[in-house]
């Protein structure tokens, strides 16, 4: 158990941190606050901070644990300046540490980081430490996001000339025959910008051996091209982050949570929308073109939909089977054939079994 944690609260341009003692869970000394520069100059001023407070309770900063919210880019710099000096970096879900701290009254930054302090001495079984993302799969999570901006961009164009008949301005005036032609350009330009996005996608994908190994092995099933594989290879860091097919389907927000108390409550979980929409789309795309194009994943949708299964029902249903067979396809490092899955099992029953 460490004793000395200190709990940091990222913003862009600084970010406020709290170390505190730990004898136990019940009992937390706080030994001071700072804020600093969001900078490397910063990170510096923290580390010898942290150093001097150690000192006065004979703790080294090698035995400290720096614990921080999730928050995209403004924090990955002072994890990776962390985390190259040897020392413990916890990234821990900001919703997860928000619900934990139950009601509270106001809210400030030096407020904020010694709750986090506090959940790192009190949720240490909980750590997870920090290891940065491989640097290939962090471009490649980078070039999806911004892929999919671009797509956004492109729908707001589309938008725009096809509503003809909801314009205010007169369809014969130069200010619509400008805004059409305006339109027209910028969705020309994004088309060329996605086409080229997917090249570098494809250029990453193809610069690291086992990341195009495994892109070779999900593109091999009909149905799943370069967009979807990139996505579910980005969001699941090659396989190391999320490592199981359930784990990933939930993640997606494909799974369904209810709340049940006594006989008067059964609902759904209200917190749905806790995932990732993103791979969601995707994965969903993959599954309606899997159904068109792909026999094994089309018998069993009409499988489904025979027992009166509805539609929406039908497609979590194929996402759900399109993500087992990618996993399965993964750890047996082998790329899609028809009848996947009844081959897999008679492989398995095949082996003799190991006491």
């Amino acid at each position: 158990m460490k004793k000395f944690c200190i709990g940091i609260d990222i913003s862009k341009k600084t970010f406020d941190a709290t170390a505190i003692f730990v004898r136990d869970i019940e009992s937390m000394e706080n030994l001071g606050y700072e804020q600093f520069s969001n900078t490397p100059a910063g990170f510096r001023k923290l580390a010898a901070w942290t150093k001097k407070l150690g000192k006065q309770r004979k703790e080294r900063i090698d035995d400290a644990l720096f614990c921080m919210e999730t928050t995209g880019g403004y924090d990955r710099q002072l994890c990776s300046y962390l985390y190259d000096h040897g020392l413990h970096v916890w990234r821990e879900s900001a919703l997860q540490i928000h619900r934990s701290l139950g009601f509270r009254r106001g809210k400030s930054d030096k407020a904020d980081s010694l709750c986090i302090a506090e959940y790192a001495g009190k949720n240490q079984s909980k750590c997870q430490e920090y290891k940065p993302s491989p640097e290939s799969v962090a471009e490649l999570k980078e070039l999806v996001n911004y892929r999919n901006s671009l797509v956004e961009r492109r729908k707001q164009c589309k938008t725009r000339m096809s509503e003809k008949d909801y314009t205010t301005a007169d369809k014969k005036s130069s200010t619509y025959k400008f805004m059409c032609k305006s339109a027209k350009k910028e969705k020309d330009i994004l088309d060329k910008l996605i086409k080229e996005c997917e090249k570098q996608i494809e250029k990453v994908i193809k610069s690291d051996e086992q990341m195009s190994r495994h892109y070779q092995h999900i593109t091999s099933i009909k149905g799943i091209g370069l967009v979807n594989a990139a996505a579910i290879i980005a969001f699941s860091e090659d396989f190391q982050k999320i490592r199981t097919a359930n784990k990933m389907f939930c993640y997606a927000g494909g799974a369904v949570f209810y709340l049940d108390s006594g006989t008067s409550i059964h609902k759904r979980d209200p917190n749905k929308n806790v995932c990732c929409k993103m791979l969601g789309t995707y994965l969903r795309m993959a599954a309606k073109s899997a159904i068109k194009n792909n026999p094994d994943i089309k018998q069993y949708s009409d499988c489904l939909q025979a027992k009166g299964k509805r539609y929406g029902i039908v497609i979590k249903n194929v996402t759900s089977k399109l993500l087992h067979i990618i996993y399965s396809l993964i750890k047996n490092d082998c790329d899609y054939e028809q009848g996947h899955e009844s081959k897999r099992i008679k492989e398995r029953a095949a082996k003799p079994n190991v006491a």
